[in-house]
Formats: C-alpha cells, structure tokens, sequence
C-alpha cells in the first residue's frame, strides 16, 4: 500500500513538471529527477514509461525525454470541434482536404432520413489544434436543407455557427459511437502519426431544434492526443423478487 501511494505521488510529481514546462520542454536527466523526488531510478523509469504511453512524454535517442502534445480531454457535451479546442485554451483551424457533390447512397440516405439520391455535399477536412494535426473528418450535408452552403465556408470557423448564423437551425442534440481502429497508411499520414497507429472513430448524427437532422460526420481522432471522460452512475440493483411461500396443505 506504501509503494502504491508512493509511486502516485511520484507520477503527480511528474505531471505537475510537465504541466510547468509545458508542450516541446525537455525533462531534466534520469539521475537528477531521481535525486529531486528521492526515489529510485528504477521507479522513476516505470513512470516515465507509464506517462510515455499515455501521450505525455516522447523520448528521442541520443537527445533526452520531451514533453508532447498533452491529449485534450473529451467530456460528454455538444460542442463543435471549434468550440471545444477553444474551451481547452487550443487554436482551431481546418484544412479542406476535398469537397464534393454526391447522390446519397442507400445507407446514407437512411442515416439522413432522405430520399435516395438525394444531393448532398461530401467534405474532408483536417482538424488541427495549434497547428497540430488532431483528427480527420468526413461530414455529409443535405444540400436540400443547406442551400447555397459552399465548402469555404466551413474552412473558416465552426459548422454549428455557419448553420445557426446561415440558416436559423440551432444543433439541439446528437447520437454519437465511438469505437478503437487504426489509421490506414494516408489516413496517418495526414494526422502526422505512423501507419496503423490506434484511432479513435467517432460517428456523430447531428440533429436541429425542430428535429431536423443536420449532419452525418465520421472522425478519426488520434488516439495519443483525444481521450474521454464520462462519468456515470450506479443504478439501483434490481433484486430478486421473494420466493413465494408454499400452500398450506
């Protein structure tokens, strides 16, 4: 139980460094982080391993352990992608990767509740936090519902804005999946990330105050740099119902 609560409040220690030095800083050497915290380096070594795994630390050969990107924090609440990274102190921007128009196909079509066939605008865009590359997008558009929407301006700042400001619908709620993949050798090529690193997909269908669905999305999101956290509660255990007691003869 000691070492247990020894070795926490090492990795505290570590991250209340790391949070001082902030992103690209260098970390002092193994044996003076040793000294400073009074532990051995071996300790020191399976945390920093632990903080490397997590996203926080990159250790380059020859060259010491840097401090990363540190993962942005995903809580359960509807904000665009804009809005989040500004409420994490980060600077949006996207970069348009290809905009195109389409029929709608009979899966989405049925995700969209709209007629096969119908137009829709396809669009890819890189998002990136302080330049940093943090996901990949793919959004379907009902062209029907969005006349006159052009790819720029979706370039420029938040969908849910261009959405309210343009055209009165104000994103109320949404349905969302998340599941672990990996990123094909392009898909990790634009996320800055080696071939097959693990992903997160996040599958989003966004829907208007008066129940219109607005939006289909698909995201990649790097998996060393995104992360969520939802909290939840236990609910109350349903018991057994009594046996029931035999007829008296």
């Amino acid at each position: 139980m000691e070492r247990s609560r020894k070795r926490q409040q090492l990795k505290q220690q570590l991250l209340e460094l790391i949070e001082a030095q902030g992103e690209g800083g260098r970390l002092p050497p193994e044996r003076e982080l040793s000294e400073r915290f009074a532990v051995a380096r071996e300790t020191l070594r399976r945390s920093l391993r632990e903080l490397e795994d997590e996203g926080l630390l990159e250790r380059k050969q020859g060259a010491g352990t840097f401090i990363s990107g540190q993962p942005v924090l995903k809580q359960p609440q509807l904000l665009s992608f804009s809005e989040e990274m500004l409420e994490r102190g980060l600077q949006p921007s996207s970069r348009l990767i290809s905009s195109r128009r389409i029929a709608a196909g009979a899966k989405l079509a049925q995700r969209l509740k709209i007629v096969p066939g119908s137009p829709l605008l396809e669009l890819r865009r890189l998002r990136l936090a302080n330049e940093a590359p943090m996901a990949l997008e793919t959004v379907y558009l009902s062209q029907a519902l969005l006349p006159g929407l052009e790819p720029q301006d979706l370039v420029r700042g938040s969908l849910y804005e261009v959405l309210e400001r343009q055209y009165g619908l104000k994103i109320r709620s949404a349905q969302q999946q998340i599941q672990a993949t990996v990123l094909s050798e392009d898909e990790a090529g634009l996320l800055d990330v080696p071939p097959f690193s693990p992903s997160l997909l996040i599958e989003r269908l966004s829907l208007a105050q008066g129940g219109e669905i607005v939006e289909y999305a698909k995201s990649l999101y790097r998996a060393d740099r995104y992360r969520f956290e939802i909290q939840v509660q236990r609910a109350k255990p349903v018991l057994p119902a009594p046996a029931e007691a035999p007829d008296p003869l």
